[in-house]
């Protein structure tokens, strides 16, 4: 296999220019004003709306450039890695806490396991905190939390809620349905940027799609649904979630390293609204909604934001994609639409080992290494993969309707190239999970001609599972993902395919951090079955990007792979300890 499809020294991916030009789309995200054409001036009125909506368009181009730029300067390769430090310099290492100095903190109560809910104890679980993500609450009144309607950060550490402001008493009975609340998503770029470089834009989107698909599931567990308000812009988020008032940061024409503390800003990413299972529909308005939230920065904001490293390094190119990827307010008002929740296809209930949602999602842990020895049945591996695809039972995969891809407000985007190891049953090779059926035949274009897409023995017929060819892969996988043996010693391994500059072109450069979102949450999905089974998984974000698309014989930017993963039996290692929470610094650097 290696030899056949994966040659021992690959061209290196030529350096992309600096910007792409791309086919013209239909699509524009910013109203154009009308006119007649019966105005004494028609003629200089069209040629002046031709005129916006050239620079318009030229605009959305040189910013899906941007984001394309970024992608392929990022990529890894075998005789290169992205650009990142020589080291990591450990007395800089941020803080893991964002802390909202002189802000009221008000705590929450921790959930005990094997007793009733009651007050935090010495021996109820801990919280954790996700790197470099950040949430805040967008509430009406809670009891014993608040009287009024408000806007608090949470305080992993202290698992308790930092009170920022009051909001409108109006808010919500005015825009969204009873008992409904909302939260906000952030990313502090440097968290990340200080491990791992330029590549760090990435990461920070992997995790803002493991956390949408955290809370999905958890609020499915306690009676909610949810769903990506995805009508609001960069701009609306960031005055919801109290963000405006970091200071504003200039973005310099290279990496520098120095004191910039305006770097610790937090860049707002996705607001969702959970509101209670079984609601009927309901409108949206973001226009209005933008109107009123344009309010908040009147507000009475507390807390000032802590410090988190003395010193940085400026990765200039994370700061100009992010400018590049916010997305614009959609003006639409219109019905929105709830989906019936979707039942995932069953083909081995018996594969779980009966543990509770609550176990699975507070026992989770990412595989340090794995064993090389545990195997799967061929039947626990396809019932893992029917709870990978987007639109449940019985339907054509398109429509992102199941848990808990349907927090996301788009269709599915995003496919896996698997590597099969340890699967009792099945031969070990090269397969396909087909994620949105509609792009079937385009993949099948545009891989190597020699594959043979056949659907494996004992494949449900609602699995959209190919295989592509027969071969040992665990060298091949182990080298394309950065040389780690933890690819090859599992049961399987894959690498996230998404479909990547078409959707870009057609919808706008605010799709990039969205690809990656859905990559999130589509390994969140594999967390959290690998632990049900039994096993273990861990997300793998070092592989070598061009030399995957070689394998599969992918050419340009129509798909590429965005993320790796691995499941399997896990060595334990003793030596890692689980503490309450983290012991961590002071609240500033």
């Amino acid at each position: 296999m290696a030899s056949k499809f994966l040659p021992s020294r690959l061209p290196l991916p030529l350096n992309s220019p600096r910007f792409h030009r791309l086919p013209s789309t239909n699509k524009t995200m910013i109203p154009i004003a009308s006119f007649s054409s019966s105005s004494p001036s028609a003629s200089s009125v069209d040629n002046s709306v031709r005129k916006q909506e050239e620079e318009e368009e030229e605009e959305l181009q040189e910013k899906v450039a941007q984001a394309l730029t970024y992608h392929h300067q990022t990529k890894h390769g075998f005789a290169n890695y992205a650009r990142g430090p020589r080291g990591l310099d450990w007395a800089n290492q941020p803080n893991p806490f964002r802390r909202y100095i002189s802000a009221p903190l008000l705590p929450l109560l921790h959930f005990p396991t094997d007793r009733p809910i009651v007050a935090v104890t010495d021996d109820a679980p801990f919280s954790g905190n996700l790197h470099p993500t950040e949430a805040y609450l967008i509430a009406p009144p809670i009891q014993s939390i608040s009287d009024s309607p408000f806007v608090a950060h949470y305080a992993p550490k202290e698992h308790s809620l930092e009170l920022r402001a009051t909001i409108p008493s109006g808010f919500f009975p005015n825009f969204f349905p009873d008992n409904s609340f909302l939260i906000g998503i952030s990313s502090i770029f440097w968290r990340e940027a200080w491990k791992y470089g330029e590549r760090a834009f990435r990461y920070c989107n992997h995790d803002v799609g493991h956390a949408i698909g955290a809370i999905a599931m958890a609020s499915a567990t306690l009676g909610w649904d949810v769903k990506l308000l995805d009508g609001f812009g960069y701009k609306d988020l960031e005055k919801l979630m109290g963000l405006q008032f970091f200071p504003d940061f200039k973005i310099p024409s290279r990496p520098i390293k120095g004191k910039f503390p305006e770097i610790e800003f937090e860049h707002p990413d996705c607001l969702i609204l959970v509101f209670p299972n079984g609601s009927n529909p309901f409108d949206v308005n973001y226009k209005e909604l933008s109107s009123v939230v344009n309010e908040f920065t009147n507000l009475e904001w507390k807390g000032r934001s802590n410090s988190l490293s003395k010193e940085h390094i400026c990765w200039d190119i994370i700061y100009r994609t992010a400018e590049a990827v916010k997305k614009p307010l959609t003006i639409q008002k219109g019905e929105f639409l709830v989906d019936q929740f979707k039942s995932s296809g069953i083909c081995s209930e018996n594969s779980y080992k009966g543990f509770t949602i609550r176990e699975v999602v507070r026992k989770r842990r990412s595989a340090v290494d794995m064993d090389g020895v545990t195997v799967m049945d061929r039947q626990t591996f396809y019932q893992i993969l029917l709870h990978c695809l987007p639109s449940g039972k019985g339907e054509k995969h398109r429509r992102q309707s199941t848990l808990p891809f349907r927090a996301l407000s788009w269709d599915a985007e995003v496919h896996a190239a698997i590597f099969v190891h340890r699967v009792i049953g099945l031969p070990k090779g090269l397969y396909f999970l087909v994620r949105n059926e509609d792009h079937l035949e385009e993949l099948k274009m545009a891989t190597r001609s020699e594959f043979k897409w056949e659907k494996p023995e004992g494949c449900p017929d609602d699995l959209p599972l190919y295989e592509l060819a027969s071969s040992d892969c665990r060298e091949l996988a182990k080298r394309l993902s950065c040389h780690q043996d933890i690819a090859s010693d599992g049961c399987f391994s894959l690498g996230m395919v998404a479909h990547f500059e078409p959707t870009l072109s057609e919808k706008g450069a605010w799709m990039y951090p969205r690809l990656f979102w859905e990559t999130g949450v589509l390994g969140q999905v594999l967390y959290l079955e690998a632990h049900a089974v039994g096993i273990s998984a861990t997300g793998i974000g070092c592989f070598f990007d061009d030399p995957v698309h070689e394998l599969l014989g992918f050419r340009g930017s129509k798909f590429q792979s965005l993320y790796h993963f691995t499941v399997g039996g896990p060595v334990l290692d003793k030596r890692i300890m689980s503490l309450p929470a983290y012991p961590g610094p002071s609240i500033d650097a």
